[in-house]
C-alpha cells in the first residue's frame, strides 16, 4: 500500500477544533487565544483530544504521521496505534534553568521511550518549539544532543511575518485584551536581539548541523533555502493553517529547484478544518497553481516518514 503522510500534527489539539478561523485572522492574537485555552484543560482531556486525533488519522487513511506533543501524552497512544512515523517531545522556554531543565526531562523520556515494547514503527524525537520562545542555549544544546545520540529534531520556524520581524528587531507586534500577557510571556527574547532572519539564526547556533524537520517555513530568502538544502533538511508545508493565520504563501517551488524533501502536513485541528492531508494536497495544487505542477504536489504526500530519512 502506498504511504499517507501527515508530516505535521499536533493531534493533542485535536479538540481545540472551535479556535480553527473561518477566515484569515493573525497568527499573534490566534496564539495567545490558543495559550489562554492550553491553559485550562486536564490530562484526561488532553488524552481523549489525541485518541479523536488518531481516530480522524486512520478514517482518512492515514498511514504515517509526524506530531509534535507539548504535554508528551502521545506517545504511548501513537505507539499502539498502528500508525508509522515520529512524534516529538516539545521544549519550550526562554527561562534558561527551566528550559534546561526541562530539556533534561525529555531526554530521560525519550530514553525510556526507545524501550518501549512497541519502539520501531514510530519512534521519538526531540521539538525544540521555535527560534522565538526557545533562550538560544536551549537551542544549541538541543541540537546537539539530537546530533550525538541520533534523535530526530523538529523546529517550527519562518512561520509569520511577526516572527522574522521580532528576532530582526526585537519589537513585539500590537496584542490587546486577556491573551496579551501571555504573547509577551511566549515572546520573552533577552536584551540582545539577534538581529537574523530564523533560517539564518539556527544556522548560526549550529542548529542546522543536526538536520532538524523544518515546520512552516515560510519566510525565508533564496539565502535562506541555500542554507537548509546545504544541511539536508526536510521541510514540511502547512498551506490551510498558513493561510488561515495569516503567513503567507510558501515558495513551494524554489524548495523543489533546490532539491529540498517537502512533506505535507495539516498542522493541528485549531488551525485547519481537519486532519486530512489530501486535502491539503488540493489546497496547496490550488494554492501554486502555475508555480508547481499538480503531479508534483500530489506526490509530496505519498512520501514515507520516519527517523531514518534524517540520518546522515
Amino acid at each position: 500500500m502506498s504511504p499517507l503522510t501527515n508530516a505535521h500534527t499536533h493531534l493533542e489539539l485535536t479538540d481545540l477544533a472551535h479556535l480553527c478561523p473561518t477566515k484569515p485572522v493573525s497568527f499573534v492574537s490566534w496564539m495567545g487565544r490558543l495559550a489562554w485555552n492550553l491553559r485550562k484543560r486536564s490530562n484526561t482531556q488532553v488524552q481523549a483530544s489525541i485518541e479523536h486525533g488518531i481516530a480522524e488519522l486512520q478514517v482518512c487513511g492515514t498511514t504515517h504521521v509526524g506530531d509534535i506533543t507539548q504535554t508528551w501524552l502521545s506517545v504511548e497512544p501513537l505507539m499502539t496505534s498502528g500508525l508509522q512515523g515520529v512524534v516529538y517531545l516539545e521544549v519550550i522556554g526562554y527561562n534558561k534553568n527551566k528550559a534546561f531543565k526541562r530539556l533534561e526531562q525529555a531526554k530521560i523520556e525519550i530514553g525510556r521511550a526507545r524501550r518501549h515494547p512497541n519502539y520501531g514503527a514510530v519512534q521519538v524525537g526531540l521539538s525544540l518549539h521555535a527560534p522565538y520562545s526557545c533562550h538560544p542555549d536551549l537551542l544549541r544544546a538541543g541540537a546537539e544532543w539530537c546530533r550525538a545520540e541520533d534523535v530526530p529534531l523538529c523546529i517550527h520556524t519562518a512561520e509569520s511575518p511577526a516572527e522574522t520581524k521580532f528576532l530582526l528587531s526585537g519589537k513585539l507586534p500590537f496584542v490587546k485584551g486577556p491573551v496579551a500577557s501571555l504573547v509577551k510571556m511566549l515572546l520573552a527574547l533577552p536584551a540582545s536581539v539577534p538581529g537574523l532572519r530564523p533560517i539564518p539564526y539556527l544556522a548560526q547556533l549550529g542548529v542546522l548541523a543536526a538536520r532538524p524537520l523544518l515546520v512552516h517555513a515560510v519566510h525565508v530568502t533564496g539565502d535562506d533555502i541555500g542554507l537548509i538544502a546545504k544541511a539536508g533538511c526536510a521541510v514540511v508545508h502547512c498551506p490551510r493553517s498558513n493561510d488561515r493565520l495569516s503567513c503567507g504563501r510558501m515558495p513551494l517551488e524554489r524548495y523543489l529547484a533546490a532539491g529540498v524533501r517537502v512533506y505535507l502536513g495539516t498542522d493541528s485541528r485549531a488551525s485547519s478544518p481537519d486532519l486530512d492531508v489530501r486535502a491539503e494536497a488540493e489546497f496547496a495544487q490550488r494554492l501554486h497553481a502555475d508555480l508547481v505542477e499538480s503531479q508534483k504536489i500530489a506526490q509530496l504526500i505519498h512520501q514515507p516518514f520516519g527517523i531514518d530519512l534524517f540520518r546522515s
